[in-house]
């Protein structure tokens, strides 16, 4: 019989008992007053509970003793298997907060690539726009090119397209290498002094170009700290200069070669006012902007020098007759609307041909350009000078009357007059003889006029040996 049924079975007696009593004693007992029904009830209660405790003591021993032989192996086993399921939920709690990183650091990893991609983006899209701005910059320039506009007009598009284009840049500078004196000049400028930095020429040596480029000077550099650099290039001269155009306002520059068949005929500098204004890209972008005008340039040189040879005499830089023709040609539809005046005036170099057979045709050549050299110097940029022979030249002064021309060409005869050049230790005269006519004075003819300055040139050579019989000793003695 099962433990629980036996003790029901035992307590029934007992209840039945203690009931019975309790029933007799309180009708018994009832008349003797309160205070013995008070303690009839509480002895037999007492009775009741002692035997209550007892038999419920004893059965909890027999719980015990009942689980502790027949519920141990089950409990146990039920203990392992619970302990398993919790190490089960454990071990998923691990693994879900292993699949949480794992997903947080993949998100992490995806808002980088985003963020990396949208700055490739913006790159792509700065670049796209970079090089549709150096598209148009091209179009203006070669527009130029074209319409032989002056050298500064190009060189301003150049410089103003590379500020504009190069972000946080606000200043800039181009320099051009003068040939001649082997020295960088100041071309143009953006934000600073430009006749200040006419006076400050620099060697490749004294650019930022050479101090940062390394020996690569194919590549742009950027200088952080332009104050510094310049006062370490530069001696205190032009530094000064430097200062007072303005060029120590500046913090960081990019400076940038054109180079054109491996020679640096040019310098792109562009300038910002504030720290850290410039990164690779805009190294990347300069260098693709300087290498397209580089192409550019060297197309427009090519043009320059079909021009010039078509233009220019290449002994004496001055125009040649073809050139001074269809100069005269334009001019002489003008001159008839207006009758504005001008004047032609016709040159012989003096003892040419003497000194040509004495010394040579290199010592005759060096009086031909110097005596260029100095008629360019003493006439207006407006005027035309061109050899239209051997030693044959004209000057065409535009709106100036025959008395004006004659004023001024005394002016330039005197001036160079006793005009020498040392050819080997030689000193060699550089004289000529001239005539001058004038429209409408002695004729709107240019063939004409020609013809008048001719004849009034031959009489002042004639002249001029009557009145310098010296002269004439001295080239007879050669």
């Amino acid at each position: 019989m099962k433990p629980k049924l036996t003790f029901i079975l035992r307590m029934i007696p007992m209840i039945l008992l203690i009931a019975f009593l309790s029933a007799v004693t309180t009708f018994i007992i009832k008349p003797l007053g309160q205070v013995a029904l008070f303690l009839s009830v509480f002895t037999i209660y007492s009775i009741a509970l002692l035997g209550t405790y007892y038999h419920f003591n004893h059965l909890l021993k027999l719980m015990v003793s009942n689980i502790q032989s027949i519920g141990n192996k089950e409990l146990m086993d039920r203990f392992l298997k619970d302990s398993n399921l919790f190490k089960g939920h454990f071990s998923r709690l691990r693994d879900f907060k292993i699949i949480t990183e794992q997903y947080s650091q993949t998100y992490r990893d995806a808002q980088l690539e985003q963020t990396e991609n949208e700055s490739k983006l913006r790159e792509l899209e700065r670049i796209n726009l970079f090089k549709n701005h150096i598209l148009d910059t091209l179009l203006k320039v070669n527009h130029l090119f074209l319409n032989l506009n002056d050298s500064n007009d190009y060189y301003s598009v150049i410089l103003n397209s590379a500020i504009d284009v190069i972000e946080h840049a606000d200043k800039g500078s181009l320099l051009l290498f003068n040939a001649q004196t082997a020295r960088f000049e100041f071309k143009t400028c953006v934000g600073f002094d430009l006749n200040e930095l006419k006076k400050l020429t620099m060697t490749l040596e004294e650019t930022f170009l050479f101090k940062n480029a390394h020996g690569n000077y194919e590549e742009p550099t950027l200088i952080k700290n332009v104050r510094q650099s310049d006062h370490e290039l530069l001696d205190e001269e032009s530094f000064q200069n430097l200062e007072r155009a303005g060029g120590l306002e500046i913090v960081e520059t990019l400076s940038s070669p054109i180079v054109i068949d491996g020679q640096i005929i040019a310098i792109l500098n562009i300038d910002s006012e504030v720290p850290d204004a410039f990164d690779e890209v805009d190294k990347q972008l300069i260098h693709f902007f300087a290498s397209q005008i580089a192409i550019a340039l060297k197309n427009k040189y090519l043009v320059d020098e079909t021009v010039n040879m078509s233009r220019y005499d290449k002994l004496t830089g001055a125009y040649n007759r073809n050139y001074f023709e269809k100069i005269l040609s334009t001019h002489k539809e003008y001159s008839m609307d207006t009758l504005e005046p001008y004047s032609l005036i016709l040159c012989d170099l003096n003892y040419l041909k003497i000194i040509n057979d004495t010394y040579g045709h290199s010592a005759g050549d060096l009086i031909l350009r110097e005596f260029s050299n100095l008629i360019h110097y003493h006439i207006r940029e407006t005027d035309v000078f061109s050899r239209i022979g051997g030693d044959e030249f004209v000057i065409f002064l535009r709106n100036i009357s025959h008395a004006n021309a004659e004023e001024k060409m005394a002016r330039i005869f005197q001036a160079i007059e006793n005009s020498t050049v040392d050819f080997q230790g030689q000193l060699l005269p550089v004289s000529f003889s001239y005539g001058i006519a004038s429209s409408p004075d002695d004729s709107m003819i240019y063939d004409v006029l020609i013809k008048i300055a001719d004849i009034r040139m031959y009489k002042f050579k004639e002249k001029y040996k009557q009145d310098h019989p010296d002269q004439i000793s001295f080239i007879n003695n050669f």
